[in-house]
């Protein structure tokens, strides 16, 4: 390998396995999940399907998708008339492919607000409001039409409409999502994204989309492993199509797959190729298969379970030492926390506890007062951690960190970012953290060497 390369790779390599990584969309995979990802499979050109191929020499690569499909339905316990894709090179493709699966341009889709926890991939858009809501004052706060510019390819295609978080809980607010539905009458509607951390109804979900002869698609990227692992509901058999990525929870290489009823998975597959890809990632494939058949096992569901336990007892610690949780706490594996009582933003917290070498991102809240450069919340989540065998004891050493590190970053918030870095880099406190961080690596190994 060339020198240079290799020096990236190793310094990225010593950063894994000496940093606590909180980022609750990323995760370590097995040293079989690496080994089958970078294995002879991604040579192989396979356009089409298993038996249906465009190039020949396929007939192991079909052996390949074929069981990596058989495992997904075992793990996801699908009915027979449901269908598996495991084509998607990522999960913002998967939603791309079932939107143009099933929708025409122009067409009406309802999602959840990015700013509360939704995702690009549901459409955003932001600037100018094209409309107004018909709702009283007290709901119009709860829905979003969209703005003048265009940002993300999904709100360029098809006209979408937002619901937020309720202002007084930050939930879900199903009636007035219900009334919403009924009044714009979309032709789908959507439920996940990347920092609701709470659960959500499928089975009220579908109702709404039954009452307005909507699909109902649960993007389950953040939740699969949780799901697959038996410590979360399912909204398999609920919803009538449902996407996820095989990484964050699911603790299996960067990929999609969409599960749905199978009328729609042969809309699907077409969506796929000739619709929007070409020849899948075969590598890529065999990872997730390796990754099903791990997470077809006791220790994975253990495994699971522990991620929501180590996500509430973190949450418990947090509110000890007065920090606001978005929503109060979790009910899975993420926390986003309101640092608008610390007097700190989310870019200025993130950075400091980097450097304490406990990794996390900045993220909005709802109805956020923050700028979208240095926003109100910080996302924290619990998957990696667990990974490294941590449980309920280690958060409280956690939540004792960052409260540590926030009080140290707090004193230098006011000041210009560059200059907060020269001051927060080498502070003394954040230092002897970062040791302590380092020491408690060694006691619980990532063993990816």
């Amino acid at each position: 390998m060339n020198s240079q390369l290799q020096t990236i790779l190793n310094n990225e390599l010593n950063r894994q396995l000496t940093t606590l990584d909180l980022i609750a969309s990323e995760n370590f995979t097995s040293k079989a999940v690496r080994e089958a990802v970078s294995s002879v499979a991604m040579h192989k050109y396979s356009e089409g399907y298993p038996g249906s191929r465009y190039y020949e020499g396929n007939e192991f690569i079909d052996q390949l998708e074929n069981l990596c499909i058989e495992m997904s339905r075992k793990i996801f316990k699908l009915p027979q008339n449901w269908g598996v894709n495991v084509q998607p090179l990522a999960g913002s493709n998967a939603n791309l492919i079932v939107y143009n699966a099933i929708l025409n341009p122009g067409d009406k889709i309802l999602s959840m607000y990015l700013p509360d926890g939704g995702h690009l991939s549901h459409g955003w858009s932001y600037g100018a409001k094209d409309e107004q809501s018909n709702f009283g004052d007290a709901k119009q706060k709860m829905v979003y039409y969209g703005g003048s510019r265009k940002v993300n390819i999904v709100s360029k295609i098809y006209n979408v409409v937002q619901y937020k978080t309720d202002p007084s809980t930050n939930l879900f607010d199903y009636d007035f999502i219900e009334q919403l539905a009924l009044a714009e009458k979309p032709r789908l509607i959507i439920t996940g994204g990347t920092a609701y951390p709470r659960l959500i109804n499928y089975k009220r979900m579908k109702e709404i989309a039954h009452k307005v002869d909507a699909y109902y698609m649960a993007d389950i990227a953040h939740e699969a492993g949780l799901i697959a692992g038996e410590a979360l509901e399912s909204p398999v058999g609920i919803a009538d199509v449902i996407t996820f990525t095989t990484h964050k929870t699911f603790r299996g290489p960067k990929g999609a797959s969409i599960i749905a009823k199978q009328e729609i998975i042969d809309l699907v597959n077409k969506s796929v190729i000739p619709g929007m890809q070409g020849g899948p990632n075969n590598g890529t494939i065999a990872g997730i298969t390796q990754a099903l058949f791990e997470i077809d096992t006791q220790e994975f569901k253990s495994y699971a379970a522990q991620i929501v336990s180590n996500a509430q007892a973190l949450a418990k610690e947090l509110l000890s030492f007065d920090f606001k949780l978005v929503s109060g706490g979790t009910d899975k594996h993420l926390i986003v926390i309101d640092l608008r009582n610390k007097e700190i933003g989310g870019k200025f917290a993130a950075r400091a506890l980097n450097y304490a070498n406990i990794v996390s991102n900045m993220n909005t809240i709802p109805y956020e007062t923050g700028s979208p450069l240095n926003p109100s919340g910080l996302r924290i989540g619990t998957p990696s951690i667990t990974t490294r065998g941590m449980k309920e004891s280690e958060m409280k050493q956690l939540a004792q960190w960052i409260n540590d590190v926030i009080a140290v970053a707090k004193e230098f918030a006011s000041l210009d970012f560059n200059e907060f870095n020269e001051k927060i880099r080498n502070h003394p406190a954040i230092l002897k953290i970062r040791t302590e961080v380092i020491e408690i690596t060694k006691k619980f190994p990532l063993g990816i060497k």
